[in-house]
């Protein structure tokens, strides 16, 4: 008696934990399925840097998976890198903009 008291105990456990992982799976699948890795075009890539204040926006590198530009903020030079959505992943000053 005292063993299939166990054996089942030991059965329900097992399946409460199968299914407690599948549903803690199942947010982070849904999340991976939304999450696409579309490039954005370098037209729209130079729209997003103008509304953040760059002009003077030169592509050094169009190829993917990082873009490479030089644009000018605030009368500062930057070399900027871009991923595939355009978002800055680093910027470095390189110097002055004049004019």
């Amino acid at each position: 008696m005292i063993k299939s008291i166990l054996t089942i105990a030991t059965i329900a456990g097992l399946a409460l934990s199968l299914n407690v992982a599948s549903a803690s799976a199942k947010p982070y699948a849904k999340y991976q399925k939304h999450q696409r890795f579309v490039a954005v075009s370098l037209p729209q890539i130079r729209k997003q840097l103008r509304r953040k204040g760059y002009n003077r926006i030169v592509y050094t590198d169009r190829r993917l998976p990082v873009y490479q530009a030089k644009a000018c903020k605030n009368g500062k030079r930057f070399n900027i890198r871009m991923n595939r959505r355009g978002g800055i992943i680093s910027r470095n000053r390189i110097g002055r903009c004049f004019g």
